[in-house]
C-alpha cells in the first residue's frame, strides 16, 4: 500500500485501511468477522489488521468492533506471541450462528417494514388521495460547514 498522503486542504492524514485477507489474520489465529473474547471478558468482532508500515508485517495489530460500535486494536502486536496464550479466545460456533441469525432477522424485519410502507403509499395513490407526510421517507441533508469568516461576521 502506498504511503498515506495529506489532504489538499491541509487536513488530517487519512487512517490506513484495514487488511482483511486470510494471510494478514492467520498469524493471529483469527479470521475476518470472528467473535473474540478478550482476557477481560469483553467480546468484539474482528474487522481487520492495521500495520504501522505495510512492508513490516511484524507491526500488525488486530482491530475489533465492540458491541457498542467502538473500534479498537487488541493489545499485543504480531511479535508478542500467540494471541491465545495471552487470553484472547475465539467464541464458540454457537455465538457465531446466533449473531448471523440476529442479522438475518433484523434484515427481514427491515425489509418487511419497507414493504408495508410501500403498500400503504400505493393504497393512497390508487385511491387518488394525497400521501400523508409521515409516510414519505425523509431525505438526508448534507451539513454545510460555515467558514470562519462567516462566524466572525455574525459575532459583531
Amino acid at each position: 500500500m502506498a504511503p498515506v498522503k495529506k489532504k489538499a486542504g491541509g487536513g488530517k492524514k487519512k487512517a490506513p485501511a484495514f487488511y482483511c485477507g486470510a494471510e494478514d489474520l492467520e498469524p493471529f489465529g483469527f479470521a475476518m468477522n470472528d467473535i473474540i473474547k478478550t482476557p477481560l471478558g469483553v467480546t468484539g468482532t474482528v474487522i481487520g489488521v492495521k500495520y504501522e508500515s505495510a512492508e513490516q508485517k511484524e507491526t500488525g495489530r488486530v482491530w475489533v468492533r465492540y458491541q457498542n460500535g467502538h473500534e479498537a486494536p487488541l493489545e499485543p502486536r504480531l511479535g508478542a506471541g500467540l494471541m491465545s496464550a495471552l487470553g484472547y479466545r475465539r467464541c464458540s460456533e454457537a455465538d457465531h450462528i446466533r449473531r448471523d441469525v440476529e442479522h438475518s432477522e433484523a434484515a427481514a424485519k427491515k425489509k418487511g417494514d419497507e414493504e408495508k410502507l410501500i403498500s400503504q403509499i400505493m393504497a393512497f395513490k390508487e385511491a387518488g388521495l394525497p400521501i400523508p407526510e409521515e409516510l414519505i421517507p425523509k431525505s438526508k441533508e448534507k451539513k454545510v460547514k460555515k467558514k470562519d469568516g462567516d462566524a466572525k461576521k455574525k459575532k459583531k
